[in-house]
């Protein structure tokens, strides 16, 4: 009985030692502590968008490195 366990065992470590992380995601915030105009903003930037009626955030996308930042009117940020 204890042999299978041990067999078990040592089957699930092999199997864990095989798996390699990839970093897909990483979230980042910032706080720049003003008020922000997020339509003029939006006018002069490239690659970004601004609805107030759909979210209250203006959307920054950049294609390298592949990344989206939320910026609101309160001044913070998340990327």
């Amino acid at each position: 009985m204890k042999n299978n366990k041990k067999k078990k065992i040592n089957t699930t470590l092999s199997k864990i030692s095989l798996i390699k992380p990839k970093i897909q995601n990483i979230v980042s915030t910032v706080e720049l502590n003003m008020i922000l105009d997020l339509k003029k903003i939006a006018l002069r930037a490239k690659n970004s968008e601004y609805n107030s009626k759909r979210f209250h955030a203006l959307i920054m996308r950049s294609r390298d490195p592949k990344a989206t930042a939320l910026i609101f009117k309160s001044g913070k940020m998340v990327s």
